[in-house]
This record gives structure tokens, C-alpha cells and sequence, in this order.
């Protein structure tokens, strides 16, 4: 029995040392906010920022790390930003032109509209400016022209000088935009609103409209040789365009779409996509059901292109794609929701979720993709071994002495306890660590207990209503217990779904709620309520 102990010691052991063997990573957690952009790999560093909801002393960092040892070199605090701070990050290489020059530069667009360039060695500020806000201020990609920096403001898009950050052109559209990205045309720039408009604004700054249908355009438009491919967010489903003809009907929340010599890769919230473009036209090539609405990534790995997008589902991950098909999903122990793409460098890979874990793994070699963690072969060779071990040995044991199989199974058990109750500690653990509390108010009606209860601190005045018929999320919650009270809402449908803009009238700096004391990791339409649940919403 002793040797058949340390043989199945050695069978859960080995597996993880020779795993462990194929690459190295690292993790960090930030104290609040998503990752929702993906992390930047520039030479020996990771650059990655954070968003969202911002109460006290909580504010969006973006932050340095250097790759191999996850040592922190330097972290910026935006005191001033507001929520959803998802521009991606932008790095500049030195150089000069007509408007001055430059030195390396880590280009940053915030929420309460402004820019700011950073050095990346110390994360010092060289040169900021400012750009229109409307509610908030700057949430798409922006973009490099030669010497300037192109920025999609809340209304428009604005250029700058990259070398001391003044303004060199401004155009206003008028119209609100949301993650409204930057595209550049040989004619110029072109970008969409959330009212259904394309704009193209030449050089000079002079702008012409197309209106495309109603609906929202929270991309950059791709540029095909068959024209302008946009993907238009509709109240219900989304519609995609080429040159201003719908190709395709697909499903609701889009996400960014991107693309790759003849091939537009795609997704909403029920399938990911593959648009093919030939000497024709682009057109649909294939769907796999599949849940992604934020950004997508692109690898390439010996002539292989993979095309990661984050499923955004309460276990997460990353469907790994080809280019017409899944080929598996890649997972690790802090999944989640996710929305942002992966960052890819040489033989790096940065990871980031809602949650706000950044996980960086360097691999010895790319030559083949990394196996998934959830099809590890010699975890499932090693673990299949222990069972066939087990079972001969109880079998046999069974044999000679029937009354000794009770202690070999137990000692199977507690072997295979030793092997997953760590990880079902720590999931406990953190289970226990979200959990917080909240008090009843002694003042509201007995027969509210068990019910679902509502609560709003607006202007400083709580309103409270309990006993309504129970929801299923806060969304649903809000809405019925703001008619009920008679409390006006203004409520956008953006990037990371609904978003709560104001309660009669009151915008502030935003409002945030928490469910039974506990602030919520994602937004109102998927958090879910319990039926004796209490949602208390206050102003950031």
C-alpha cells in the first residue's frame, strides 16, 4: 500500500512539473475597475489600463510591468476621469515631421475627454490636451497620420501634434459617438455615431455625411476594396453593411470586428463570424455559436492564423478560432467576463478580464499553439492512470480480503481530495471575500421582508419600494421600481451593455449599485438578483 501511495503521489505530481516546464507566467490584480482593452507589449514591457465604475479613492490606472518578471515599473492615476475608460492604448515610435519632433510616446484617450502622452520608461505626463464631453468624453480607437495623433471625440474627432500635443484640426459632427473609432482613407478619416451616420472628414477638416441606417456604428469602419464594411447595432440584432447594402442579419451587442488580409472577422452575442471577401464582394463564409462582444485578436503562428475572442459569459475565456472554425477554448483559474482582446509579442500572451486580472505567460516556443488548459492530454493521460491504478488495485485487494476495500477507498478519496480541495478553497475563499452586508432599515414595512426591495439616494433623499413582483436582474429591477415611484431614468445601451445615465435629471459623476451590500462585477442587465434581494443605488 505504501508503494501504491507514492506511485499515485507521482501520477497527480507529474503532471503539473512537466507543465510548468513549458512556460512561465505571472498575475496581477488591480484593487477595482475592468480590463476591457487589450494589454500592450512594447519590447521588454506590458502596458494595460483599467475602467470602470469609480467611487472614494477608486480612480482608472493604466499602469507598466516588465514581461518576464511582473515587477511593476510605473503606474498613472487619472483623478479626474469618468466611467468606461476604453480607448485602447496607443505606442508611438520617435520620430519627427512638419509639426516638430518626438520621443517614444504611450498615447492615452480618457473619459472626461482628455489625452494625455506619456514617456514610457516613467509614465510621466510630456504633453496633454482636451476634447469635447457630452456626458463623457473619448471611448474609440484612435489613430496615427504621419505626424498627428487622430482622436474620435464625443463629437467629432480632433488631431494633435505629436510633439507637443496641440490641436491641428477639429471636427464637429453634432452627433454623440460610443466607441466611435477611427478609421483612416486615402481621402482622409472616416468614423460612426450612435445615431446610424458614417462621417468623412477630408484632412482640412471638412465633413460629409451618410446616413446608414438607424442604429449604432461602435467600431472603426473597415475598408474594403468592395467599399466601407460596418457593423450597425439595432434595437433588436444587428445588420451588416458593405458600402452601404446589408449583407447581413446577426445577432445583438456586436463586437469590435477586425480584419486580416481577405477575411473580416466578427461577433455578437449569439455567434462569432467569418466574412470573406473575394474579387466579387464580402460575404458571410461561416457562424459558430459563440458569445463575444468586446475586442478580438489576431495570431499568427507559423502561417497559422488564430483569432481570439473573449466569450463574455460568467466562466469566460478565450475562443481560439481559424478562419472558418473554433478549434478550442483557452482558460485559465481566474475566468470570468470578459470583453477585452489578448496582447500577443514574440512568445508572450497578456490576458485581462472583468475582474481586473492581467495573467502574462511567456512560452518557450510558438511553433505550435499552447495547448488549452481545458484539453491538457497528460493531465487527462496522468489522472485516467490514477483511476485504472485504483481500481485494479481495489479489485485485487477485494480478492484477498474484501474487508480491507473500505480503507482503499478511502484512501482514494483523500487522495483525490488533496488534488481538488485547494482549488475549491480558493473558489470559496473568494466567494466569501465578495460576499458583503447590508442592513435592514427598521423603518420600512414588515411585509417588504422576503421581497425584493429597491433603493435610491438622489440628491440626498433615499427612495425606497419593496413588495414589488420579483425580477430576475437589476435592470429589470430599476425600471420597475422607477415607475412605481414615479423617479425619470436615462439609460444608454453601451459598449459593456445598459448603463445607467441619471435619475431625474441628476447626472453627477455617475451612480453605481450594489446588490446585498456587494458591488457588482458586471453591469445592471446580468446582475442577478436573489427574491429577497436589496439593490441600493448612490451616486459615484
Amino acid at each position: 500500500m505504501r508503494i501504491a501511495a507514492f506511485v499515485v503521489l507521482t501520477l497527480f505530481i507529474l503532471p503539473t512539473v512537466q507543465a510548468s516546464s513549458e512556460s512561465s507566467s505571472w498575475t496581477h490584480e488591480f484593487e477595482s475597475g475592468y480590463i476591457t482593452t487589450k494589454p500592450l507589449f512594447v519590447g521588454d514591457d506590458v502596458f494595460v489600463r483599467t475602467s470602470g465604475f469609480w467611487t472614494g479613492d477608486d480612480r482608472p490606472v493604466v499602469a507598466a510591468f516588465d514581461v518576464e518578471t511582473g515587477d511593476e515599473i510605473w503606474t498613472y492615476t487619472s483623478q479626474t476621469s469618468l466611467q468606461f475608460d476604453m480607448s485602447p492604448l496607443l505606442f508611438v515610435n520617435n520620430g519627427a515631421g512638419d509639426c516638430g519632433q518626438w520621443s517614444d510616446l504611450l498615447i492615452v484617450g480618457w473619459a472626461d475627454g482628455k489625452v494625455t502622452a506619456h514617456s514610457p520608461t516613467n509614465g510621466s505626463v510630456i504633453w496633454e490636451n482636451q476634447t469635447e464631453v457630452d456626458v463623457i468624453g473619448i471611448s474609440g480607437k484612435m489613430v496615427l497620420d504621419e505626424d498627428r495623433v487622430i482622436v474620435p471625440s464625443r463629437t467629432g474627432i480632433s488631431s494633435f501634434c505629436l510633439a507637443d500635443g496641440s490641436e491641428l484640426m477639429d471636427a464637429d459632427t453634432s452627433n454623440i459617438g460610443w466607441r466611435n473609432g477611427v478609421t483612416i482613407t486615402q481621402a482622409g478619416y472616416v468614423f460612426g455615431d450612435e445615431l446610424g451616420y458614417i462621417h468623412e472628414v477630408d484632412r482640412n477638416g471638412s465633413i460629409s455625411t451618410t446616413f446608414l441606417g438607424d442604429g449604432k456604428i461602435r467600431h472603426p469602419p473597415i475598408e474594403t476594396r468592395h467599399g466601407l464594411l460596418v457593423h450597425l447595432q439595432r434595437p433588436q440584432g444587428s445588420t451588416m453593411f458593405l458600402n452601404g447594402t446589408a449583407i447581413a442579419q446577426l445577432g445583438p451587442s456586436p463586437a469590435i470586428p477586425v480584419h486580416h488580409e481577405n477575411r473580416i472577422y466578427a461577433a455578437t452575442s449569439e455567434e462569432w463570424v467569418s466574412i470573406l471577401c473575394d474579387d466579387q464582394t464580402c460575404a458571410v463564409d461561416s457562424t459558430v455559436s459563440f458569445r463575444s462582444n468586446g475586442e478580438m485578436g489576431i495570431r499568427v503562428v507559423d502561417s497559422n492564423i488564430e483569432l481570439w475572442a473573449p466569450s463574455n459569459t460568467p466562466n469566460g475565456g478565450w475562443g481560439v478560432f481559424n478562419q472558418t472554425a473554433l478549434i478550442r477554448m483557452e482558460t485559465t483559474e481566474f475566468d470570468t467576463f470578459g470583453t477585452s482582446a489578448p496582447g500577443f509579442s514574440n512568445m508572450n500572451l497578456a490576458l485581462g478580464n472583468d475582474a481586473g486580472i492581467l495573467l502574462v505567460k511567456q512560452y518557450a516556443s510558438l511553433e505550435s499553439p499552447p495547448l488549452p488548459s481545458d484539453a491538457d492530454v497528460l493531465g487527462i493521460v496522468h489522472y485516467g492512470a490514477v483511476l485504472v491504478f485504483f481500481l485494479f488495485t481495489c479489485f485485487s485487494v477485494a480478492l484477498q480480503n474484501p474487508k480491507q476495500i473500505a480503507k482503499v477507498g478511502s484512501a482514494f478519496v483523500l487522495l483525490v481530495a488533496i488534488a481538488v480541495v485547494p482549488e475549491l478553497s480558493i473558489k470559496l475563499a473568494e466567494n466569501n471575500a465578495t460576499q458583503g452586508e447590508v442592513e435592514w432599515n427598521d423603518d420600512w414595512p414588515d411585509e417588504w421582508k422576503g421581497t425584493q426591495v429597491m433603493v435610491f439616494d438622489i440628491d440626498g433623499l433615499e427612495h425606497a419600494i419593496g413588495g414589488l413582483e420579483p425580477q430576475t436582474t437589476v435592470y429589470e429591477l430599476t425600471t420597475l421600481a422607477c415607475d412605481e415611484l414615479g423617479i425619470t431614468t436615462q439609460i444608454e445601451q453601451q459598449y459593456l451593455g445598459a448603463y445607467l445615465v441619471s435619475f431625474n435629471g441628476s447626472i453627477g459623476d455617475g451612480w453605481e449599485f450594489t446588490v446585498d451590500g456587494t458591488r457588482s462585477p458586471v453591469g445592471i442587465s446580468d446582475a442577478q438578483l436573489k427574491d429577497d434581494s436589496i439593490v441600493e443605488w448612490r451616486p459615484v
